[in-house]
């Protein structure tokens, strides 16, 4: 048994297999040309059997089988190689079940003949047995030498690769160039099969030398490819014919080769360029046209088709011209005649329009080139639309005339650097600096820096170029103006390209004005720091229930330091009794979001144990970024003690409560408090409406009651009088019913043993009958007086009258002001009517039929003619008025005023006008009675002004604040300030910095009223101290505090 490449054969399988290893071939006899050898070991050396009709190549078996004659004797020697080694590569591949080969023998007559070898592997027991089976397929010979010769004398005259084949396609003959061009030799060559010479394109071949035998058949060629050593992949022309060499032989086959690689090669690259530029032609972005020298197109592309939004085959006859607005033929016609006559493109392209089938244009960039069409000399016309690019640099012009009037008109100055030298400044900048633009670009940026600011500039603008990127914060600096002035700004750098070179871009933002805030904050800061450390209330901060603020006045009602208070409990210094009331308080606050302050009274605990009775004044504030809440805390220990002393001055009074009851004269013990609380009131203050125990209770403050134009006047006259015991002041109260009343008080003050003021007890009495017989005062002809020295009477009436006529349908009225005595009627303003009217009307006596008609108790709505019609004698003119509108202004329940008003146009005043009139009405005459009463005050006042202005002292008039509100002309030329300079001015800037804490906590003082004399020196502008002796005095202007100042120079 013998096993290779998976397959089991028998021995006794062998002959009847022997004829399937030929595996179909049908080119031999199997009688005749099928020869069976039998080999040991692998070499082909030893012949063991061998069939009887190796006869058929002239050699009998026992040569072989004796070693007389080896089988690699009877191979042809061409062929012996490449045979053996096939045959070991078999021998050693055990996954071959058979070996084969085509390879030729030679007979023992020099005959060669082509043969199958298929070779199988028998046993291994006693050495290599091979079993193999050789069929013949072809041979020849040549019959003669004359034929051979003849052949020869064919091929040879002819400079091309030749083969002569015989009729089984069999090389007979080939020239030497043949074996040149292919490498070959003629032992290696003639007799083989020409197909095996090339195994590709078999079946074509086969059947074109097949057409060849036909008679009469004449044909061209066939290309074919093959492979040459030294050469590569070769494309070959093969031209073929039948050959008749009359003699007596089958037909031979003439072969003419031609290689024709070159011509393939040349093709393929014609092939390839022609499809790349149809392409770019076809598939580019830009039209292209072909036109001769009248404009008519012999081509054009794809892409202009679309361009022009019509068919190819619709462009068939058009003419350039025709896609093109009449305003370019000239141009374009100029540029083909050009490049025809010059022959050669134009160096520049032009911008054209073209128009759309459809309608419309679009913009086109066209370049135009010389080229030669179908013989004809003509212009290549390339089209690229730029509409996109019109439109983006429409969209770039629009967005740089943006940015530039961004960086022109801006409110910051921007600045190029390139090596600190200038090389864009906007005129900002220039505006900032004082320099021109052309004086700034032959300046460096440091000659605008103070020498301090140098350094720092320079390393900044290094860091920048180095890191290529921003710097994150800004910088503050002085910038020097062309002027010799030094103003700060904020400056951010940038790194830009300018002009293709690494630059900085610097934007500069003026920050004086938030330089002098900053200042004035500080110094507010400090102002505000004074009151809160140096006050007589303590103040604390509480946020989280925890004290995080407290000043010293604080540290002092309790005993602790403020080491000891802060970060503490805000509880652990209240009694037992507060504790819950107060956090709670606190809480619910806080919860609620309520914006107004709580006012209660606590009690603290000190460090010694003790209980200090204390009233708090609460509210929200914003500590820090998060809610708090601030308490003002003052001590009232004494406070307490008084009214404990009241109290039992209170249980002595109710003896007399019986007595007083039945007396007109009310009774009161206030508190001096600034709306005077009410300890104690008689009963019989019913008289005025009130019940006793709704002012007791606080329900009702007794300065709640007081008429608002005598609270302010009052109080000053407490502060002037303030040193005396004995007190009497007449002034107007409201009844419950609003009833305005006269009362007279008579106040006694109570003082403790240190001249403290405790409380005021005092009765008050009705007087208004009395006031009544001499309440009215003259007005005079003075009507500027009833006004405030700041204000002007003559506008506030006229803009009263210009107010009510502009409601709708009023266009014309009169302002008559009321004589309180005479009872005449003056007009004090008017709008709309005629000059002739006014002085006819402008006067009416008290007692005149005129006054007593427009006197009317209520207001009165008419026709001016009815009006009229009810004054007997001559009627005045009505001056075409239609509606008429009379309204009494009272103030309390006396007329002080007229106003008529009228229309030109309207028959009936609207009752929603009617409405708005009689509001006007109630609201004016309040205050033109105050003015009248306030006109001898007034007049005081400006007299004092005078008095001032001739003054050889320095005199201020301060607010509340301690800002100058007035100061004196001789204050101006000993200080050096001008009235601009003075006027808003704080007082405490006028004392030297050195003793600026010191002066700020006398000022303070003064204006609280706790002292009234300073005795510190003022600076004047020359820096020159002035030594004075301040003397300041308590008042109201406007019903605004004051504090008039007098301050003397000392000699």
């Amino acid at each position: 048994m013998a096993q290779r490449g998976g397959h089991i054969i028998s021995s006794e399988k062998i002959q009847e297999n022997k004829y399937s290893l030929l595996n179909g071939n049908t080119d031999c006899r199997m009688s005749d040309a099928i020869i069976s050898f039998l080999w040991k070991g692998a070499d082909k050396k030893h012949v063991i059997s061998v069939s009887e009709n190796i006869s058929l190549l002239g050699y009998h078996p026992d040569d072989l089988i004796s070693g007389k004659s080896g089988f690699m004797d009877i191979i042809y020697p061409s062929d012996i190689e490449a045979v053996m080694h096939k045959y070991t590569q078999y021998t050693k591949d055990n996954n071959s079940p058979f070996f084969a080969a085509d390879y030729r023998l030679r007979s023992a007559d020099g005959k060669i003949c082509e043969v199958s070898e298929r070779t199988v592997e028998l046993s291994r027991d006693d050495g290599c047995l091979y079993h193999g089976i050789i069929s013949i397929k072809r041979s020849f010979e040549f019959d003669t030498d004359k034929e051979k010769s003849y052949c020869k004398s064919i091929v040879d005259g002819i400079q091309h690769p030749l083969l002569i084949l015989d009729s089984t396609f069999h090389v007979f003959s080939a020239n030497r160039y043949f074996y040149e061009l292919f490498k070959l030799k003629p032992e290696n060559t003639e007799g083989k099969h020409f197909l095996s010479l090339n195994n590709s394109n078999r079946n074509e071949l086969s059947s074109f030398f097949d057409k060849a035998l036909q008679d009469e058949y004449f044909f061209d060629s066939i290309e074919v490819g093959c492979s040459i050593d030294g050469l590569g992949n070769r494309t070959m022309k093969l031209t073929a014919r039948l050959l008749d060499t009359g003699m007596d032989r089958k037909k031979l086959i003439l072969v003419s080769i031609e290689d024709i690689t070159p011509q393939k090669m040349a093709e393929a690259k014609l092939r390839a360029s022609e499809e790349k530029y149809s392409t770019l032609v076809e598939k580019g972005n830009d039209g292209i046209l072909i036109v001769n020298r009248k404009g008519d197109l012999g081509f054009a592309n794809s892409k202009f088709s679309q361009m022009i939004g019509i068919e190819e085959n619709k462009l068939s006859g058009k003419n350039l011209l025709d896609f093109v607005p009449l305003e370019y033929h000239r141009m374009i016609g100029i540029r083909l005649k050009k490049v025809l006559r010059d022959m050669r493109s134009t160096k520049r392209n032009d911008e054209v329009e073209f128009s759309k089938t459809e309608g419309g244009t679009f913009s086109a960039e066209i370049s135009l080139s010389y080229i030669v069409h179908e013989h004809q000399p003509s212009v290549m016309v390339a089209v690229r639309d730029i509409s996109e690019r019109k439109r983006a640099e429409a969209e770039l012009k629009a967005s740089e005339e943006k940015y530039s009037t961004l960086v022109e008109k801006g409110n910051d100055g921007i600045i190029i650097l390139h090596d600190l030298s200038f090389k864009f400044a906007n005129s900002k900048f220039s505006e900032l600096t004082g320099y021109s633009r052309m004086e700034l670009l032959d300046k460096t940026f440091t000659d605008l820096v103070p020498v301090d600011y140098r350094r720092m500039i320079g390393k900044r603008i290094k860091k920048v170029l180095k890191d290529k990127h921003s710097i994150r914060r800004n910088d503050e600096l002085e910038f020097l103006t062309k002027a010799d002035e030094i103003f700060p700004a904020e400056i951010s750098l940038a790194y830009i390209l300018h002009e293709e070179m690494p630059s900085v871009m610097m934007t500069v933002r003026d920050i004086s004005e938030r330089k002098q805030t900053e200042a004035e904050l500080k110094a507010s800061e400090k102002k505000y720091s004074s009151l809160v450390e140096e006050g007589n209330d303590g103040i604390i901060i509480v946020q989280n229930g925890v004290l995080v603020f407290a000043n010293m006045k604080f540290c002092d009602i309790t005993g602790f330091s403020k080491t000891e208070i802060l970060r503490r409990p805000f509880e652990d210094f209240l009694s037992l009794e507060y504790k819950r009331l107060v956090m709670n308080k606190f809480r619910r606050s806080l919860e609620k979001k309520r914006k107004s302050s709580l006012k209660y009274e606590i009690e603290l605990v000190s460090k010694e144990g003790s209980n200090t009775p204390a009233e708090i004044n609460s509210s929200i504030i914003d500590h820090e970024g998060a809610p708090a809440i601030m308490a003002i805390i003052r001590d009232i220990t004494d406070q307490k003690e008084k009214e404990r002393e009241l109290l039992e001055l209170i249980e002595v009074q109710k003896v007399l409560e019986t007595v007083i009851k039945s007396s007109p004269a009310v009774v009161f013990f206030w508190k001096p408090d600034e709306d005077w609380k009410v300890e104690f009131v008689s009963e019989n203050i019913s008289q005025f409406g009130y019940q006793a125990e709704d002012l007791m209770s606080g329900k009702i403050l007794y300065g709640d009651i007081i008429h608002p134009s005598d609270v302010e006047r009052l109080t000053m006259e407490y502060d002037i009088f303030s040193g005396e015991d004995n007190l009497s002041f007449e002034y107007r109260i409201l009844t419950k019913a609003g009833e305005v009343r006269w009362v007279d008080e008579r106040s006694v003050l109570k003082r403790d043993a240190e001249g403290n003021l405790q409380y005021i007890q005092g009765i008050i009495v009705d007087i208004t009958e009395r006031k009544n017989v001499n309440n009215f005062m003259q007005i005079g002809n003075d009507v500027g007086m009833l006004f405030s020295p700041l204000g002007d009477v003559g506008d506030m009436f006229s803009q009263l009258v210009e107010f009510t006529t502009q409601m709708d349908n009023l266009d014309c009225g009169a302002l008559y002001l009321v004589d309180g005595e005479t009872g005449d009627m003056n007009i004090v303003a008017h709008s709309g009517l005629s000059a002739e009217f006014v002085k006819s009307a402008r006067h009416y006596g008290g007692k005149s039929i005129h006054a007593r008609l427009l006197k009317t108790e209520y207001p009165l709505y008419t026709r001016y003619y009815e009006l009229t019609s009810m004054i007997p004698g001559e009627k005045q003119s009505s001056e075409g008025l239609e509606a008429t509108a009379l309204v009494p202004i009272r103030y309390g329940m006396e007329l002080v005023a007229i106003l008529m008003l009228s229309s030109h146009s309207v028959y009936a005043v609207p009752f929603e006008v009617r409405d708005s009139l009689e509001t006007v009405a109630s609201q004016i005459g309040p205050v033109i009675g105050r003015m009248r009463e306030q006109a001898d005050v007034q007049k005081n006042i400006r007299n004092l002004q005078v008095i001032f202005d001739v003054m050889e002292d320095m005199v201020f008039m301060l607010d509340a604040d301690g800002c100058i509100l007035y100061a004196n002309p001789h204050t101006f030329t000993r200080l050096g300030y001008s009235k601009n300079e003075l006027i808003g001015m704080n007082l405490i800037n006028l004392y030297p910095q050195k003793v600026l804490l010191e002066a700020a906590t006398e000022i303070k003082s003064i204006l609280e009223g706790r002292a009234k004399v300073c005795a510190i020196p003022f600076e004047a502008v020359s820096g020159e101290l002035v030594a004075v002796e301040m003397n300041c005095s308590m008042g109201q202007l406007e019903d605004d505090p004051i504090t008039i100042c007098v301050s003397r120079e000392k000699v």
